[in-house]
């Protein structure tokens, strides 16, 4: 268990449990959230590298030639969607943001039209970004999407089945499909080694992973079997060391990730290399550094059709007033669950796995992947994205993926490079298999498309409020910039610091979107903006306190449009009826009172004179 101090507790916002509420960002060692570079700012910065989420849908009719409800290209052609489907639309929510990379995705198409590449098959994305093709192509862009090198593989060991970059990107790890394994220098794209004998022979590639010690990498195949690699180099030769950690004969691992703590130095489990592994019937948890021990075991039962899904993310668990944990935990899915695994380390220094709550879902998944520490992204077996907060259960926006194109890495599952040497359950399971074309990186999703390359994040709070802004949609802005004032917003990310200076900068963005629809409101002097404005912008100055604003601005504001003020009117009666105000100036007061008399409501007008104090009220008038 790693317990923390409040004078050592620090974290980014991205928390469990956000009523944790005073945070140091100093001195704990998990970078900011606003230094933790956004894929768009570690590709490029140049916005005219970016297609925005207006460009989308014309750029990929031209793009994918694909007609609503057709069929998409994906590279298996497994799971394409047939005629007469129903289309779906993406949700017109503020939360996830979607783009694509121009120039990646330019350079991906160039080089399967003119050079023979073959179409995208895997990636690997951290600060740079690696694509692996059908034809053995390896295409590597550096942080402004500039086509670095390009490895042209032998076409004898087929397509490219997966790719991993080390921590410090300094290597990549490419796999074959017909079972070729190289390391490569990411500076040139140079062949540092050539590994034809590390796992089991005739059998393609599936996953490779580096772990935190630069010289252990963990490599599985499509025979199930898993095998620890030990780079080294002696007398400047390099060479590498290859150990089986799980016999596929055992049952067929099909998805492995290693847990990566290299950022967190401190942490007790720093030293340790731990491993998750899944197979088609349970998860299992191993470490093997700094020796082989099982540290978790857990059967489940699903669709023989659905492929297992991992996923690591450090969350704070708070156990007492002064005691918080900071361990990570494991998001295993299968089909339409998911479970979650909790890793700590005891006070004798023992490592514990702990099974925490189960997620129940009403749709079958095809990845899963955190995106912070309390929300995840769930991809479903009709290419809809959910983002799902973990805590409350609650999806919070869905956004169709049917376009993008999605490539699946059908072929290398079924072992079409080796003659089909694979289980019938592996591949009946890997039909929908896009392990290596779906990723995450920070709080950014990863898709390979056909023709493009899509980057899905989760906007910052101040971009979520802006978004609604933008689009003139003031009264969604200004309640959820109140969600944010009240501690009670979902996948918050950006929003850092002790409490107060948070509850500061939120206060002054939601009083600046507050004063900018008034304005609007005022110069558009429409009685149609006015019946939607009016009614929002007066419980929010009640809300906030803005009482100048609400008597001098506003209502001075509608001086010369009795429609506009009578709106004004009736909107001040409801925040008086519910007894949110108590002061209302005389003047204003007395339009009200004449206003209800007018209309004869009586008893409304009897409660909003008992519900303000009597120095507001003309008593002469009210006696009338």
């Amino acid at each position: 268990m790693s317990i923390i101090s409040d004078a050592e507790f620090n974290l980014r916002q991205e928390l469990l449990n956000l009523e944790i509420a005073d945070l140091d960002d100093e001195e704990y060692e998990i970078p900011p959230v606003e230094k933790t570079p956004t894929l768009e700012s570690i590709l490029n910065s140049d916005d005219t590298s970016l297609l925005s989420e207006d460009e989308l849908s014309s750029y990929l009719s031209r793009e994918l030639r694909l007609e609503e409800g057709g069929e998409t290209a994906s590279l298996s052609s497994v799971g394409s969607r047939k005629e007469g489907h129903s289309p779906r639309h993406r949700s017109s929510g503020c939360i996830l943001r979607h783009v694509i990379l121009k120039a990646v995705s330019a350079q991906l198409r160039s080089a399967s039209d003119r050079v023979n590449a073959g179409k995208p098959t895997v990636m690997a994305v951290t600060t740079m970004v690696s694509v692996g093709t059908s034809h053995g192509f390896i295409l590597m862009f550096d942080a402004t999407q500039t086509l670095k090198w390009c490895y042209e593989g032998d076409q004898e060991q087929g397509a490219v089945s997966c790719l991993a970059l080390n921590v410090d990107c300094t290597r990549l790890l490419a796999g074959y499909a017909r079972g070729l394994l190289l390391m490569l220098d990411t500076a040139d794209g140079k062949v540092l080694r050539t590994m034809v004998d590390v796992h089991t022979p005739a059998t393609a590639v599936l996953h490779v992973k580096f772990t935190d010690n630069p010289t252990l990498a963990v490599v599985s195949d499509s025979g199930g079997s898993v095998f620890e690699l030990s780079f080294r180099r002696t007398l400047g030769v390099r060479g590498v060391d290859s150990k089986c950690l799980f016999s596929g004969s055992r049952g067929e691992v099909v998805t492995i990730e290693p847990l990566l703590l290299h950022q967190l130095t401190s942490h007790p489990l720093h030293g340790s290399v731990l491993i998750a592994m899944a197979t088609l019937s349970k998860v299992i948890i191993v470490s093997i550094r700094p020796n082989t021990r099982l540290l978790l075991t857990h059967s489940v039962k699903a669709s023989p059709a659905s492929l297992p899904l991992l996923s690591w993310q450090f969350v704070i668990i708070q156990v007492a007033d002064t005691q918080r944990i900071m361990d990570p935990v494991l998001a295993f899915a299968r089909d339409t669950t998911i479970y979650f695994y909790q890793v700590s380390v005891e006070t004798s220094g023992r490592i514990a796995c702990v099974t925490l709550q189960q997620l129940n879902l009403g749709y079958s998944l095809l990845a899963c992947h955190w995106l912070n520490a309390r929300s995840l992204a769930l991809i479903d077996a009709s290419e809809a994205l959910h983002l799902v907060d973990v805590r409350s259960r609650e999806q919070l926006e869905t956004l169709d993926l049917a376009s993008v194109g999605l490539v699946y890495n059908t072929s290398s599952f079924k072992g079409l490079a080796t003659g089909g040497n694979v289980s019938k359950a592996l591949a009946l399971a890997g039909e929908r298999a896009c392990y290596n074309t779906v990723q995450s990186f920070g709080n950014q999703i990863l898709l390979l498309g056909t023709r493009s390359f899509h980057v899905i994040s989760i906007r910052t709070w101040i971009e979520r409020v802006n978004h609604f802004v933008d689009q003139n949609r003031y009264g969604e802005a200004l309640k959820l910039g109140m969600e944010f004032l009240e501690e009670k917003g979902k996948a918050v990310l950006g929003l850092r610091g002790p409490r107060k200076h948070r509850h500061r900068i939120v206060r002054e963005k939601v009083l600046d979107t507050l004063n900018t629809y008034v304005e609007k409101t005022l110069e558009s002097g429409d009685s149609v903006s006015y019946h939607e404005a009016l009614p929002v912008i007066i419980n929010h100055c009640v809300q906030l306190d803005q009482k100048e604003l609400l008597y001098t601005k506003v209502w001075d504001g509608l001086y010369c449009d009795p429609g506009a003020r009578a709106i004004y009117l009736q909107s001040l009666e409801v925040v008086l009826l519910e007894g949110k105000l108590g002061s209302v100036p005389p003047e204003i007061m007395q339009h009200l009172v004449k206003q209800l008399k007018q209309m004869e409501k009586w008893q409304v007008l009897e409660r909003c004179v008992l519900a303000v104090d009597i120095n507001c009220i003309d008593i002469e008038q009210g006696l009338i």
